[in-house]
């Protein structure tokens, strides 16, 4: 079992004084052999905790209990020996879960290698998991040319070859697309079953609360939540109520009351109890609107005289999505040309295709969402229209230039003066502030920096209250957050951006999408992205979808069509006639 009881963790930098209380009492217990999510916005302090579940980080305070162990209590190398031993760690960052040079069986083979399983075992085993998880066609590719989406379900399939007692992983979907996601669910869910091993999964993915049996809810490092799947047993409005609107009461006796509870029941800054005479019930309310005497006369009340509500996605929780309308400029001039581009890797010496004779040309200005499932491509086609790549037939050029046949250097400056990268990990310099980081781009150009535009980008970018921390002190969101002000900041005619909120909660994400509509349309940048996350669709948007190495789609997005994929991807049961 594992038990986190007053879980505290600050972090300090002894230079500059600087402290970030990243966990404040949490109390957590999971029992042996349960699958549960954990659940939060970006900065809740989900990954923290992940650390110090996993023994690569101590907590500044109250206990850790992990299958008998106090793990807290552990030295560096005692850790060390007890995460190798029982736990199987999934980071959100792929590349450090994986060797890049060797293959996806390789890297399959390596634990079980390390372990001394013997040869015809590990075998067997290796082949179950690239079935489990879907990777046989990729199976002799270098990790490095994995697709984010099979990079994550190896990872996955790697931290269960060790055969641990327990797996803890950090937003195991985050890259993924719904049907990708959705495999991951129930493959995880089957391997709990079948082995009994304990998994906890750290995400902000909200479709989570119930895919598991349970769910943790955290939020500002506090527990303030735990769902259940729902008890066919309980009376309709019970049944029907939402996990989101459990809270739980930690050792302090805190107790964060939900925003939708406090919102509906119009809580102010007074909130009244009464315990009722069995013990087994109390009643919240707001005194300024309703007495006890009044509470009683509604309890009395047939519940037919109330309409209920099902916690479940409509348009008119939505409606934001429609409000904003990309407007793309209909005179603008062609910026980005892509011929006949076919791309491929040679592994073993095969040839493996990847991009198979894309034809597109960009508009200045314009706003580009390309989707489609893991490994079609995607992030192949960004890294040739970045020129980190050269195609293996074909002509790319980007205002007149030929980023696919110049040298490395032309390609190098003309990359540094032109195109911004916003990749799925960040490209922070570690080792200074995040002020100091918007700086760096513009010392390499020999540009004059005005701090001011920092500020204000950091400000829309919520990120302005981390500019004096380093990118060590931010969570994986903030990281995202801080790699899109960097990119914003430097003002290049080109943005690109791959899978850019995969590490934020959907709120946040989809706010920082009128950001982004912002730049394109104020300084007319032409933004590229490449997202699985369709919900950050706008009407205007130019949608590119790519299956199998090829363009299957490419319409400019309406209100109408927005609602149809918003139908499907959402999984929104009613619709409304209004829209």
């Amino acid at each position: 079992m594992i038990r986190c009881l007053d879980l505290i963790k600050i972090y300090h930098d002894k230079v500059t004084d600087y402290k970030v209380s990243a966990l404040r009492g949490l109390d957590l217990d999971v029992a042996d052999g349960e699958l549960v999510s954990i659940i939060g916005p970006s900065g809740a302090g989900k990954t923290t905790l992940i650390n110090l579940l996993s023994g690569t980080d101590v907590p500044t305070g109250g206990l850790i209990l992990i299958g008998g162990v106090q793990i807290d209590r552990l030295n560096e190398k005692e850790r060390r020996k007890f995460r190798y031993e029982r736990i199987g760690l999934v980071n959100q960052f792929t590349s450090r879960n994986l060797f890049s040079n060797l293959t996806a069986k390789d890297n399959l083979l390596m634990p079980m290698k390390m372990k001394h399983t013997p040869r015809e075992i590990a075998k067997k085993e290796m082949e179950e998991l690239l079935t489990l998880f879907n990777l046989q066609h990729v199976k002799i590719n270098r990790a490095a040319k994995l697709s984010g989406g099979e990079s994550m379900r190896l990872s996955v399939a790697i931290a269960l070859a060790r055969q641990p007692e327990f797996v803890l992983a950090d937003e195991p979907t985050g890259q993924l697309d719904s049907t990708n996601t959705f495999e991951i669910i129930d493959t995880l869910k089957e391997v709990n079953e079948e082995l009994g091993t304990t998994m906890v999964i750290v995400t902000h993915d909200v479709r989570y609360r119930n895919a598991f049996r349970k769910s943790f809810l955290i939020r500002d490092g506090r527990l303030v939540g735990v769902g259940y799947e729902s008890d066919k047993s309980q009376m309709d409005f019970l049944k029907d109520a939402s996990v989101l609107n459990t809270v739980y009461i930690d050792a302090s006796n805190f107790i964060q009351i939900p925003e939708k509870i406090k919102s509906s029941a119009a809580l102010r800054d007074v909130a009244e109890f009464e315990v009722h005479p069995s013990k087994k019930l109390a009643m919240m309310w707001n005194p300024d609107l309703v007495t006890k005497e009044e509470v009683f006369n509604i309890l009395q009340q047939s519940p037919e005289e109330y309409k209920e509500t099902v916690d479940e996605i409509s348009f008119d929780d939505i409606d934001y999505l429609f409000d904003r309308e990309f407007k793309p400029n209909p005179k603008a001039k062609t910026l980005v040309k892509i011929k006949e581009v076919h791309r491929g890797y040679r592994i073993f010496g095969k040839n493996y295709p990847v991009i198979k004779g894309v034809d597109l040309e960009i508009k200045k200005g314009d706003f580009i969402f390309m989707s489609g499932p893991s490994g079609v491509g995607k992030t192949t086609l960004l890294n040739l229209i970045a020129g980190l790549l050269k195609p293996d037939e074909g002509e790319l050029t980007i205002d007149g230039f030929k980023i696919s046949h110049g040298d490395d250097t032309s390609v190098s400056d003309f990359r540094l003066a032109n195109i911004s990268y916003i990749t799925q990990y960040h490209s922070l310099f570690e080792p200074i502030e995040l002020r100091d980081n918007l700086l760096i781009p513009y010392l390499f150009q020999g540009k004059d920096y005005d701090p001011r535009l920092g500020e204000e980008v950091a400000k829309q970018c919520h990120i302005q209250h981390k500019l004096d921390s380093y990118p060590d002190e931010l969570s994986a969101g903030e990281k995202q957050r801080a790699t899109l002000a960097l990119a914003l900041t430097r003002q290049t005619q080109v943005l690109l951006a791959d899978e850019p909120t995969a590490n934020m909660d959907s709120d946040l994400a989809r706010t920082l999408m009128d950001v982004l509509i912002d730049a394109v349309e104020q300084n007319e940048v032409t933004f590229i992205m490449c997202s699985h996350d369709l919900s950050l669709l706008r009407p205007g948007f130019r949608h590119i979808r790519l299956t199998d190495g090829k363009i299957t789609e490419d319409s400019r997005i309406t209100k109408n069509s927005l609602k149809k994929i918003l139908k499907e991807y959402l999984q929104i049961q009613e619709e409304n006639n209004n829209k």
